[in-house]
């Protein structure tokens, strides 16, 4: 009955007192319901309001955290009750605290492509770029058939090297190396990938940018006014197909 009266509070998004509902639940019999531990933390979350630093908000966060991580050692595989406590750290703004938790599960699921994926991205939160193109990297080698991987990979190296490019040409002409090798593999694995052509396109772009031979340069540009022309012909290829099929 206290569980009854409790989903039905939650429903209505009355947390408090559902939340003082499943607790007695858990009080009755908690041993039998172990979900009542993430039915607690969804309820502490409904409470917290994200940007709030009163200590009773504080407190309501570092509760879930509690509870959300607990139900996950005995359920490690439920992703909505993963997601839900990733999206909390990062509503608390604790995005150490998710890299750390993703970390730990990675050393007995190290092929999580997608635990590694959120690694990267928080990272990428941080603005550790470094950790984050490394991580982007585990990502590749852990998914080495998809030419998604390669070209996010490839997206990460030209955002850097476009936006906030290191002082170092050297570094700089590392970094456009690494991208373009793998928007090329995911080329290779797609021939058709317009996306990643079009960013190859851009890394040919930075690089006559640090390029200090004109005849280099020119060269680089070249290749670059190729690969657009490619672009353009993938677009009017899929506008013809379109347009047979209608």
């Amino acid at each position: 009955m206290a569980i009854r009266d409790a989903n039905d509070a939650y429903s209505k998004e009355d947390y408090a007192t559902a939340l003082k509902l499943y607790q007695r639940a858990r009080e009755i019999d908690g041993q039998s319901f172990p979900d009542l531990d993430r039915m607690v933390g969804y309820s502490l979350i409904g409470l917290y309001v994200p940007d709030d630093k009163t200590p009773a908000n504080v407190k309501n966060a570092d509760a879930a955290i509690v509870e959300l991580r607990k139900y996950l050692k005995n359920r490690p595989d439920d992703r909505i009750a993963r997601e839900a406590l990733i999206n909390l750290y990062l509503n608390a703004e604790r995005v150490t605290d998710a890299i750390n938790y993703f970390r730990e599960w990675l050393q007995t699921h190290p092929a999580d492509v997608e635990a590694v994926r959120s690694v990267a991205t928080l990272y990428a939160k941080q603005g550790n770029f470094n950790e984050s193109l490394n991580w982007y990297e585990k990502i590749t080698l852990l998914d080495k058939q998809n030419p998604e991987s390669f070209y996010i990979y490839g997206v990460v190296c030209y955002e850097k090297v476009s936006k906030n490019p290191p002082a170092d040409p050297a570094e700089k002409m590392a970094i456009i190396e690494k991208g373009k090798a793998a928007l090329q593999r995911a080329i290779q694995l797609k021939p058709d990938y317009f996306e990643s052509i079009v960013y190859l396109n851009l890394l040919f772009r930075q690089q006559a940018l640090v390029e200090t031979d004109p005849i280099k340069q020119q060269d680089l540009i070249r290749q670059a006014d190729e690969l657009k022309n490619r672009a353009v012909e993938i677009i009017r290829a899929r506008k013809a197909a379109a347009g047979q099929k209608s």
